[in-house]
C-alpha cells in the first residue's frame, strides 16, 4: 500500500495496476481513490500464463487506461513554461529611505526585475535610498501580496517536476496553469487525494498567483461541487457576496475520470439489498480561487487569532442567513488568515490579515429537509467536531455544532502557541480532541473530557487544576484608545452580549510563566474562553443535564482597553468591515456576568440558561460576545510561543503530510480523514 500511495503522491494518475508477489503466488491489483479490486492468489510458477496474460494486455494499453491523467502535461525545464514559473518566483527588489529612526522595511516600492541572492540591503547612509534584498523563499516586506510567490518559490525548489494541468469550466470553457511541488499531499490512499498548488494562469502570465485544488470529490446524489457553492456564496444574489471566503475563479471535472471500484463491489454485491456499499463514488476535480491564505498556526499573537474567529463567525453567518448554506465542516485547516490590502486613511494601500473560511465542499443548504447521510459516515473532521455531534453520529449538524468547532479551534491554537499551565500538551490534545469512546454497538463516539468541558464551562488541565492562560514575561501590552464608539455589524440574530472572566488557576514552569498567579498575570484570553464556556454550558444543560455543574468566581472589570498603535489599527480595519456589513455594538454597555446554575433550575433561571443558549444560534450574538472582550480588553503584541505539542505526537492517523487544510501554504496540524467513520487512531 505504500508503494501505491508514493505513486498517487508523485504522479498524475487516475488508478494504477500492481503485481504483487507472495513467493510462487500472485495477485493482480487495481488501486484507485475508492478502493481496490484484487484477483484471487494464483500460483505463477505452475499458472505462468496468468501472469504473461496481464503482461501482454498491460503492454497494449494506453496511458489513459494504465491510469495516467491525461490532462496533465509534465513541463521540460528548457521550456517556455518553466522559464516563467522561474520569472515569476524571483524576488522582487524593494527600494526604501533610510533614515534615523526609520524602520528600513517601511514604505517599500518593488522595483522591476530580478534578484540577486543574499538579504542584505544595498547602498546607506541617513536619508539615501536603499535596495532591500531577499532570498525567493523570503516574502519581501512591503510587497503588496508577496507571501504567495514566497510560496510559489517553494514549491520550484530543488527544481522539482512541473506540471501544466488543464481546468474544464462548464461556463468558461478551458484553461491551463502552471504549477510545481504540491504544497499539500492528503495521507491515505482511499479519498479525496487532495493535493493543493500555488499556480499561474497560462492565459494571464503576468497576474495574480492562483491556488489550485486537485481532489477527487465524493460524486453522490445531493453532493454539488465545491465550486458551484462557492459561486453561490460569491454571487451578488441574496444581499451581495459572503465576506471572508475564497472567490472561485475556474472548476470543474476532469474528463470523465472517476473511481471503478464501487462498481465492482455492486456488481459481486448486487444481490444483498439489505448491504449498503462502504465504497464511495470519486470524480476527479480540480478547483481554482483567487485567493492564496496562509494556515492559521501562523498567526502572530492572540489578538489576531481572536479576530480571524470573528471574520469566520461573518463568513458563517452570511452564508447562513443569505446563501441558506451551512458549513458543515470548520477544522484548523479551513480556516486561513488572508493578508488582505487595504486602504488606510491617508490613502497608503497596506495588508491586514484576515479570516478566510474555506473548504466548503461539504456544505448543505439548510432548506433541504431530507435528514438522510449523504455519505456512509458521518460528515466533518474528528478533532473539531462539536461534542454532540461526535455523541450522534447521525443527528444533523446545527448552527451550535460549527460555533462550537469554531471555540475549539482556538482553544487548540491557543494550547499549542499561547504560554499556559498545561504541562503535558501532548496529553491535553491527545484526550481533548482525540480521544474517543465506544458504544455498545460498536460506534465510535467522542471522548469524556470534550463532553465534559461543554457540560461543566470549565477547561481543565488535571482533574484539580483548571487551564489558564499567561501573558509571557515582559510582554508589550496595549496602550493607544479604540476609534469607533458604536460599532454596526450585520443583523444576524436577537440576542445581546454576555461576558464572564475566566476561572483559573494552577502553576507554569518559572522560565516561561509568572510564578504567582495574579491578575496581571493572566491572559485576556482566559475570559473570552470563560464567556464562550457559559454559553456551551447553558446549551448542553438543555440537552444532557448536568445536575452538579461547578460554580466559578463573579466577573471582573468591563471597561474598554486602550491599544498599541498597530493593534488599533487592525482592530478599527476589521470593525470598519463589520460596520459595512450592519452590525452595531453598544460600547456604553456593561458587560454583566452569565448567571451560576443551580442544580435545581427554576422557571426563571431555565429562561436565562435559554437566553444563554440562544446566542450560540445567533451569529450576531455570538459576535457581540467575542467583539465585546475584543474591544475592552488589553491585548499584548506579543504572545507567541514556540509551538508546545511535541514533535513526535503521532496520534492522528488522517492528517496531511504537509499542512492540514487544501487551502494553506504552510504549516502542519492533524486532521481526521473524512474517508471512514472511525476516530484518530
Amino acid at each position: 500500500m505504500c508503494y501505491s500511495v508514493l505513486i498517487f503522491d508523485n504522479q498524475r494518475r487516475t488508478h494504477h495496476f500492481m503485481l504483487m508477489i507472495l513467493g510462487k503466488m500472485a495477485r493482480i491489483i487495481r488501486w484507485d481513490r475508492s478502493g481496490l479490486v484484487a484477483t484471487k492468489k494464483f500460483n505463477y510458477v505452475s499458472q505462468p500464463e496468468l501472469m504473461g496474460r496481464f503482461i501482454w494486455r498491460f503492454a497494449r494499453m494506453s496511458a489513459a487506461q494504465r491510469g495516467h491523467d491525461t490532462t496533465a502535461t509534465r513541463i521540460s525545464p528548457d521550456s517556455a513554461e518553466y522559464r516563467l514559473m522561474k520569472m515569476r518566483a524571483k524576488a522582487p527588489k524593494v527600494a526604501t529611505q533610510a533614515g534615523e529612526g526609520r524602520d528600513e522595511q517601511a514604505n517599500t516600492t518593488a522595483i522591476p526585475g530580478g534578484v540577486v541572492g543574499g538579504t542584505e540591503a544595498t547602498g546607506g547612509g541617513t536619508g539615501e535610498a536603499i535596495v532591500i534584498e531577499k532570498e525567493d523563499e523570503e516574502v519581501v516586506p512591503g510587497v503588496i501580496g508577496d507571501h504567495a510567490r514566497a510560496a510559489f518559490a517553494k514549491s520550484l525548489r530543488a527544481d522539482p517536476i512541473c506540471w501544466r494541468l488543464r481546468v474544464d469550466d462548464a461556463q468558461k470553457g478551458a484553461r491551463y496553469f502552471l504549477v510545481g511541488r504540491p504544497h499539500f499531499i492528503a495521507s491515505g490512499l482511499v479519498g479525496r487525494g487532495t493535493q493543493t498548488f500555488i499556480a499561474v494562469d497560462e492565459a494571464d502570465p503576468q497576474g495574480p498567483l492562483v491556488y489550485l485544488k486537485d481532489a477527487w470529490r465524493v460524486a453522490h446524489t445531493g453532493i454539488k461541487q465545491e465550486g458551484e457553492i462557492l459561486e453561490k456564496l460569491n454571487s451578488k444574489d441574496d444581499g451581495g457576496p459572503v465576506p471572508f471566503i475564497p472567490t472561485v475563479r475556474y472548476h470543474g471535472d476532469v474528463d470523465n475520470q472517476a473511481t471503478r471500484s464501487q462498481e465492482i463491489w455492486e456488481k459481486k454485491n448486487g444481490g444483498q439489498s439489505d448491504k449498503e456499499c462502504p465504497l464511495k463514488t470519486h470524480r476527479h476535480y480540480r478547483l481554482v480561487v483567487n485567493e492564496v491564505g496562509l494556515p492559521l498556526d501562523t498567526f502572530q499573537n492572540a489578538f489576531e487569532l481572536v479576530g480571524v474567529v470573528i471574520d469566520c463567525i461573518q463568513a458563517h453567518g452570511h452564508a447562513y442567513n443569505r446563501k441558506r448554506l451551512i458549513h458543515r465542516d470548520i477544522s484548523a485547516g479551513n480556516v486561513l488568515i488572508y493578508p488582505k490590502p487595504v486602504t488606510d486613511k491617508n490613502g497608503s494601500v497596506r495588508e491586514v490579515r484576515v479570516g478566510l473560511l474555506a473548504d466548503w465542499e461539504l456544505a448543505k443548504c439548510i432548506d433541504d429537509h431530507d435528514d438522510g447521510p449523504r455519505q456512509p459516515d458521518r460528515t466533518g473532521t474528528w478533532q473539531f467536531l462539536s461534542a454532540n455531534a461526535l455523541s450522534h453520529p447521525s443527528r444533523r449538524i446545527m448552527v451550535q455544532d460549527d460555533m462550537e468547532s469554531l471555540f475549539h479551534l482556538l482553544l487548540y491554537e491557543a494550547i499549542r502557541y499561547l504560554p499556559n499551565n498545561c504541562f503535558n500538551v501532548g496529553m491535553f490534545i491527545d484526550k481533548y480532541f482525540d480521544g474517543y469512546d465506544e458504544d455498545r454497538d460498536g460506534v465510535y463516539v467522542g471522548g469524556e473530557k470534550k463532553m465534559a468541558t461543554m457540560r461543566t464551562g470549565t477547561l481543565m488541565v488535571t482533574s484539580s487544576t483548571a487551564l489558564a492562560f499567561y501573558l509571557p514575561k515582559s510582554a508589550p501590552t496595549a496602550a493607544a484608545a479604540l476609534v469607533t464608539p458604536s460599532l454596526p455589524i450585520s443583523n444576524f440574530g436577537r440576542s445581546e452580549s454576555h461576558a464572564k472572566p475566566a476561572a483559573v488557576s494552577g502553576t507554569s514552569p518559572a522560565s516561561e510563566f509568572p510564578a504567582q498567579e495574579s491578575s496581571d498575570d493572566l491572559h485576556p484570553i482566559n475570559k473570552l474562553f470563560s464567556d464562550l464556556q457559559e454559553l456551551f454550558k447553558a446549551h448542553y444543560a438543555l440537552n444532557v443535564p448536568n445536575n452538579n455543574p461547578p460554580k466559578k468566581p463573579t466577573s471582573g472589570s468591563t471597561a474598554k482597553a486602550t491599544q498599541e498603535p498597530e493593534i488599533d489599527f487592525i482592530m478599527a480595519t476589521r470593525l470598519s468591515m463589520l460596520q459595512e456589513t450592519g452590525f452595531e455594538y453598544d460600547w456604553s454597555a456593561s458587560a454583566e456576568p452569565a448567571p451560576d446554575l443551580p442544580p435545581s433550575i427554576s422557571p426563571e433561571e431555565q429562561a436565562k440558561m435559554e437566553a444563554l443558549a440562544a446566542k450560540l444560534a445567533s451569529h450576531k450574538a455570538l459576535t457581540k460576545v467575542i467583539v465585546g472582550r475584543y474591544g475592552r480588553e488589553k491585548w499584548p503584541e506579543e504572545d507567541r510561543v514556540p509551538d508546545q505539542l511535541p514533535a513526535n505526537y503521532r496520534r492522528t492517523n488522517g492528517k496531511k503530510r504537509a499542512a492540514d487544510s487544501t487551502w494553506q501554504t504552510s504549516g502542519s496540524q492533524p486532521k481526521r480523514s473524512r474517508a471512514s467513520g472511525k476516530p484518530p487512531v
